[in-house]
């Protein structure tokens, strides 16, 4: 546990250099801080904090620079809980109810947003449900051997897919089709549907053709429950590759490599996340090489038990960490209220 003066110390030089990306001497904090302590006690306690790993200094500078032992012990024990100012709430706010009720507007809105607001680089995925639901589906006749599959599930979207016969079906027994399943399956996620298939039915044993439509919803189901979170927005990149951090074209390249992957999300938060809890990963922390020198500032946002999404920030390890969490906690709860708003 740092005392008192070390913690004052430390989160002086963090303070600095989150502004000025530049070594932070004694001399510094002695003219912009009331310390009441002697130049020579802040190079000793400056000296003491790079012992403890908590700062450290390159080899052409007498000032020291935060390690990343330093800024988890500032987001951990020296961070406040600051919440973003009020006409900042409001303004972004204001942005979202000029969208109508569209989720993919509302990730591409906060993605942008969140970027503006922290000035580095931010990653939103689109929430997923977190088991689909059928809530009705179609069978049309398209020829006399071939039908089309229209499947609306209880989120909103929508699945066709084309089936064969060997033989013509007549289009009244594909309506009959139709409503028996739809009053057997409606409202049920795949395990559910399993289930019916399992259990006895007092109209009946399946039909071959009721198999086989089962087994195309089954698959529809099955294929959006396993899919992780791969449609993301990504703004903001201009912001972080202005980072001093990045300027170096092994690193610029490296970061573009890393926010193109098709799966970013994948590769930098964890795929589920309690709504609205702040997760900070610092530098050294991350197991991707790429982001040795980032910090990812993420929370989880949506209805709990039916939707979940991500959306976090990331910048180099020198980054506004109040203004950033803030930010990010504000558009989870944001989000997920917008969310209820329109599932309930």
């Amino acid at each position: 546990m740092l005392t008192i003066r070390r913690q004052a110390i430390l989160r002086a030089i963090i303070s600095e250099y989150i502004v000025s990306a530049e070594p932070v001497s004694s001399g510094q904090i002695v003219k912009r801080y009331e310390l009441t302590v002697s130049p020579a006690t802040i190079r000793n306690e400056m000296a003491e904090l790079e012992d403890e790993g908590y700062v450290t200094h390159p080899h052409t500078s007498a000032g020291r620079v935060p390690t990343d032992r330093g800024y988890r012990y500032y987001v951990s024990a020296l961070l406040g809980s600051a919440d973003l100012p009020e006409p900042i709430q409001r303004m972004v706010r204001h942005q979202f109810h000029q969208v109508e009720d569209d989720v993919d507007e509302w990730t591409r809105l906060a993605a942008a947003m969140l970027a503006r607001l922290v000035q580095n680089a931010a990653v939103v995925s689109l929430p997923r449900p977190m088991a689909t639901r059928l809530k009705l589906f179609q069978l049309f006749a398209v020829h006399d051997l071939r039908a089309l599959v229209v499947v609306l599930l209880a989120e909103g979207i929508v699945k066709q897919q084309l089936m064969t016969f060997s033989e013509p079906v007549p289009s009244d027994e594909l309506t009959a089709i139709a409503n028996r399943l739809n009053h057997l399956f409606g409202g049920l996620t795949a395990p559910g549907i399993r289930q019916q298939l399992e259990a006895s039915d007092p109209e009946g044993p399946w039909t071959d053709l009721e198999q086989r439509v089962a087994a195309i919803l089954l698959r529809v189901l099955d294929t959006i429950d396993r899919q992780e979170f791969e449609e993301v927005w990504v703004e903001g990149l201009r912001n972080l590759l202005n980072q001093p951090e990045f300027k170096a074209i092994g690193r610029m390249q490296a970061m573009l490599d890393v926010l193109g992957e098709r799966n970013v999300v994948r590769s930098i938060l964890p795929p589920h996340l309690p709504t609205g809890e702040v997760h900070i990963t610092i530098g050294e922390e991350h197991p991707q090489a790429a982001l040795r020198e980032c910090s990812v500032v993420f929370a989880g946002y949506g209805i709990p038990g039916d939707f979940e999404g991500v959306l976090g920030v990331i910048g180099p390890t020198r980054m506004a960490y109040d203004s950033t969490i803030a930010s990010v906690r504000y558009l989870s709860e944001l989000m997920s209220e917008l969310l209820q708003e329109i599932h309930g």
